[in-house]
């Protein structure tokens, strides 16, 4: 783990509190839904910006090292990385940034607090934690590598938004970890929620499968494809 990784897993997580293994490259801290990179309420959001929509399951995670124990250097935060295994690639862009991750892909996800030296859990209501052993719809674009500068940042797997990574334990869409607790479709809280209060892909779809979800990718047409 480099210096410039921990830094900016450092400084988003701190972010995060305020507001509320692998084969490919450690991301710095601004996936796994920890902000809203892209517009992520609907399919055509999805189609508009994701290279990949895929179903991925936790395998593993791991405290982020840092350069000082968090207890001694007065930081309240631990970052987190966990290794997803890829499960299925349910949609692709036509001329996506890169191919579909294969085997084992890392982000970085909400970590812990430290209360008193105990590390406690980060959730955020309505959006799920990314805890090993649950699957997940995310959507994701590939971020490019930022090489100047004091902090370079590696090339990276990103996920849209908040509303991008969706429970899916079970082949259901809306059932598994939902901020470090298991919900089911019917009782799933709503994510972060679309601009105009409708509902996002996830909450629509809830309680169905695969073949609904290819079928809104699939007919959703972006006027225009997003830059990543």
């Amino acid at each position: 783990m480099t210096r410039s990784v921990t830094a900016l897993a450092l400084a988003l997580t701190a972010t995060l509190l305020t507001a509320g293994c692998a084969d490919e490259a450690t991301p710095p801290a601004d996936a796994a839904g920890l902000s809203e990179r892209y517009p992520d309420d609907t399919a055509a959001d999805w189609v508009a910006s994701a290279d990949h929509v895929v179903v991925a399951t936790v395998v593993a995670e791991r405290e982020v090292p840092q350069d000082e124990d968090p207890a001694e250097s007065g930081e309240t935060t631990v970052p987190r990385e966990v290794s997803l295994h890829l499960d299925e690639v349910v949609w692709s862009a036509e001329e996506p940034a890169r191919g579909a991750p294969e085997g084992r892909f890392p982000l970085v996800a909400r970590g812990w607090t430290l209360d008193e030296g105990e590390k406690v859990p980060v959730v955020a209501e309505g959006t799920p934690r990314l805890e090993v052993g649950h699957s997940y719809v995310l959507a994701l674009f590939w971020e490019p590598a930022v090489p100047d500068g004091p902090e370079p940042v590696p090339a990276h797997w990103n996920t849209l938004g908040l509303d991008s990574v969706v429970p899916f334990d079970g082949g259901v869409i809306g059932a598994g970890e939902v901020a470090g607790t298991l919900v089911s479709p019917s009782a799933a809280p709503g994510g972060v929620g679309s601009d105009d209060g409708a509902a996002t892909l996830g909450e629509e779809l809830a309680g169905q499968n695969l073949d609904a979800l290819r079928t809104m990718l699939d007919e959703a047409a972006p006027d225009v494809r997003e830059d990543g």
